[in-house]
């Protein structure tokens, strides 16, 4: 996955640039980070819930689940015009160690506007995310 560069976090950049930045921003726990690449109405869809607005989606990124931490390990970005699916595996580490606890499959889609995440989907089954990213 490439990295994103530093400064603006969502200058005029492209859509996999702004993603790669979300997902590191989701992972760096940082709410200030993560606030400036938020659209005014994004939302964070999960297996479990929807978080709608900034505040809802900072809280949900900085959940931490005992001694565990969530984190996005990304091998792949898929792009559709301001889509990106990325894939990977979601990754529960130690708190104090950064040792991976568990480890599963995972699909992240992501729609931009205006170089901000609008929305976020988590998929727990990324072949069938791929299948319909790409249809």
């Amino acid at each position: 996955m490439s990295r994103a560069s530093g400064g603006p976090e969502a200058g005029a950049r492209e859509p996999a640039e702004i993603a790669t930045a979300v997902i590191e921003a989701i992972n760096s726990r940082d709410p200030a980070r993560l606030s400036r690449l938020l659209d005014a109405d994004a939302e964070v869809v999960t297996g479990r819930s929807t978080h709608t607005g900034a505040e809802a989606i900072v809280a949900w990124a900085g959940k931490q689940f005992d001694h565990l931490q969530r984190r996005y390990a990304i091998d792949e970005l898929r792009t559709a015009g301001n889509a990106v699916l990325a894939l990977g595996r979601v990754q529960h580490v130690w708190t104090e160690t950064e040792e991976v606890a568990d480890s599963s499959p995972v699909a992240l889609e992501l729609k931009l506007s205006n170089g901000q995440l609008s929305s976020l989907k988590v998929h727990d089954d990324p072949t069938k995310a791929r299948a319909i990213f790409e249809s």
